[in-house]
Order: C-alpha cells, then structure tokens, then sequence
C-alpha cells in the first residue's frame, strides 16, 4: 500500500527554547525534528554548554550535536528591554521550554503566570532538577548529583568497590523525552479547551521508574540491593554477565531454563547438561560463580563477535561489548538516523543528532546546521515582532540583545 506523506506533526507551531546544557536543548532538538519552529533563545555570551569548550567556529561539539533545525537568537534577559522582547515573541509562541535552576525565571520577571498573562494558549514548560515542591527544591541539580541522590550510583559498580556513576547522561534524556510527552499532551488538550498549562518535570521524578527492578524488592520484601556488577539484582538469571574473549567480552544472558540447556548444547558440554540441579533457575544462581567460570572457560578461546552471534543464533539474549568508536562508526546508527552529518563552518561536515521516534506517516526529516550565536536575531525580530532594521540597530547597541 502506498501511503501519502504528511508536512512534519509539529509543522505551525512556534517554540522558545531557553535550554541549557542537555536537557532542555534535546526535549527542543526533539521538537525541531518533527516540524516545530524552534527558537533558541540565548544570553549574548550564549549558552553554557556552547562556552564550555573553546572548540573551532565558538560552539563546543556537545552544543552542535543537540541544536541543528533551531533558529538562533541572543537577548538579554537582565535588561529590562530583553524582557520585554521575550513577552512579546512569547505572545506570538505555541510552547516555552526552560530549563533554568528552580526560581530564575520568577526573578527574571517571566513566570509562568506573568507569561500566561500575556498568551493564555501558551504551554510553559519546564525541566528542572527536583521539581518546585519537595524537600530537594533549593538543591542545585547536574546529571551526576541527580544519579547520587536517586540512588542509582548506590547501584552501579562492583560490592567491593565505591560506588561509581553510569556513564551516559540518561538523567538529562529521561528529563527532556518525558518533558516532551508533557507537552505533547498539553497541546491536545489545549485543543480542547483553547488555554495552555504550565507542564512541569523533574529529572529525579523521572528516573524513578528506571529504579523498578531494585525497588520492588525493597516495597515487597524489604530487600535493599546494593553494587552487584554485571549480575542480575535478585537471584535468578544464571549465567548473566559480561564473558572474557580472546579480543574482549561479551554479554551472555540466560532468562529460562531453555536458554542454559541450548548454551551447554551450543558449548558442546553435555556434562553440564546432565547436571539435573542446573535445570533449576534458582539452583544455577545460587551457583552462579561456578557456572560462570564454566562459560567463560569457553568464550576466553573464541572470538568476541563469533560468540555473541553464534550464541544470538541460538535464540540466547547476547551482544559483543563494544567500544564507543565501534558505537560511533556502527552502520546502524547512520541508517536508522539517529546520527546524521551536517556541514558547519568553519568544521566542515558534523555529526548531529537525529530522532528516534519514527513516524510511518513521515519522512525523516530534513536536518539544517545548528545556529551560530545570534545567527537569526534579525530575521526572528522582523518576522515576528516587525521591528524595523533601526529598532533592533538600537537594541543591538544597547547591549539588549
């Protein structure tokens, strides 16, 4: 069946974007991706994250990867002039995206109620570390202390090492994705009633959800997991770990009964096959260590990728443990779109990121280079504000943008 392609979801809608670092530019990225008309709004120095590498063409490589499709432009939200610029393209604006610490925007003089007063259709929406209730308002909020205070480094590393961060910034992501589905349902309410609302999220509240393997065993039987490894947080799946190979490890996970049975067919041991107290989930983990140092007595002589595809073939859940220039290089990636290449001056061509939500009724979209500061102050001013070319000559002297 032939499917007829529709313009972008998102297509006619206008955002403001005062994103900072991770979170609040993705949930924006995301948002430009699907058709939305994304304006970042950034102080004259411009955004921390574009500052923080004294990188070539002043943008830091992070900055790139998390801003192509928006258009850019700097105000000065300190002069009171800046602030009043903001109102007026807020009140031409569907969605506001902040992710500023907890009570800057009140001082700035741009609340959420000061903003509704001037657009009542306007969604506000706000990433934050802790929310703005909770005993954890105040605390200034990164990736990192987030992982701290939530409990998933307690969780992560080795019982007789400290504990140790994850490497990825799931945190900021979990924050910006959940943000968007925020928004995405105030505006279908908004269809509804004609107001918009402020969508609030929090970074802690959402990986909470990402802590459901360690909590239920704490809320049903008091059960408080500490560091494991690579091993399963309760007794269970056995083996379940990351296995030595002759050019480095791979991930072997055995669920069932079904899988340990077709692994010692596959390795070749039927003596472990008649072990009838290995057929048992709860045997082989309370003997883990030995299974495991029977596995690995078999992948340490083979070759990584021809373990986990052999193993894969089996129908066992198993993946080579690559490196981040195999991640980076992988095919895959590129096909799927999640990375794609821009050319930015004076780089040249840039890997940015693409979106993983897929849509049947869409192409990928298109993806333009990330704004150089300021890049499109002129034109934003003109086209939505009208401000003559003299008007934003004296702003631009005055320091107001």
């Amino acid at each position: 069946m032939t499917m007829t392609m529709l313009s972008s979801p998102l297509a006619g809608l206008t955002v403001l974007e005062l994103g900072q670092i991770y979170n609040g530019p993705y949930c924006g990225l995301l948002l430009a991706h699907h058709g939305a008309d994304v304006i970042k709004v950034e102080a004259p120095q411009g955004d921390v994250l574009r500052r923080m590498d004294r990188s070539p063409g002043g943008a830091s490589y992070p900055f790139l990867m998390l801003n192509a499709n928006k258009t850019g432009v700097t105000i000065n939200l300190k002069h009171a002039r800046g602030r009043d610029l903001l109102l007026q393209l807020a009140e031409r604006a569907d969605i506001l995206v902040e992710n500023f610490a907890a009570g800057v925007m009140e001082r700035l003089g741009l609340s959420y109620d000061t903003v509704a007063a001037r657009n009542p259709r306007l969604i506000f929406a706000s990433g934050s570390g802790f929310g703005t209730t909770g005993p954890y308002v105040g605390y200034r909020a990164m990736d990192f202390t987030i992982q701290a205070l939530v409990g998933a480094m307690s969780i992560t590393g080795y019982p007789d090492l400290p504990p140790v961060k994850c490497g990825p910034t799931f945190i900021d992501m979990l924050g910006a994705t959940h943000l968007l589905a925020g928004i995405l349902l105030a505006l279908r309410e908004r269809e509804q009633t004609g107001h918009g609302q402020r969508v609030e999220v929090a970074m802690f509240d959402a990986t909470v959800p990402a802590l459901l393997s360690y909590l239920a065993p704490f809320y049903e039987f008091n059960i408080a997991i500490t560091r494991s490894g690579n091993r399963h947080v309760v007794g269970g799946a056995t083996p379940y770990n990351n296995f030595k190979c002759v050019d480095g490890y791979v991930a072997i996970m055995c669920v069932s009964n079904q899988h340990w049975l077709d692994l010692c067919r596959l390795m070749g041991r039927d003596d472990l096959l008649a072990n009838r107290r290995w057929h048992g989930v709860p045997e082989r983990a309370e003997d883990w260590q030995q299974i495991e140092a029977e596995v690995e007595r078999w992948t340490c002589t083979q070759r990584r990728d021809e373990v986990a595809r052999a193993v894969a073939a089996a129908g066992i859940p198993s993946a080579p443990v690559r490196t981040l220039p195999e991640v980076g290089s992988d095919p895959h990636i590129f096909e799927r779109g999640i990375i794609r290449e821009v050319e930015v001056a004076p780089r040249g061509s840039v890997k940015v990121l693409g979106s993983p939500i897929k849509l049947s009724a869409h192409a990928e979209p298109n993806v333009q280079s990330p704004p150089s500061i300021g890049q499109h102050t002129d034109e934003v001013l003109t086209r939505l504000l009208g401000l003559p070319p003299a008007e934003i000559a004296a702003l631009r002297s005055a320091g107001v943008v």
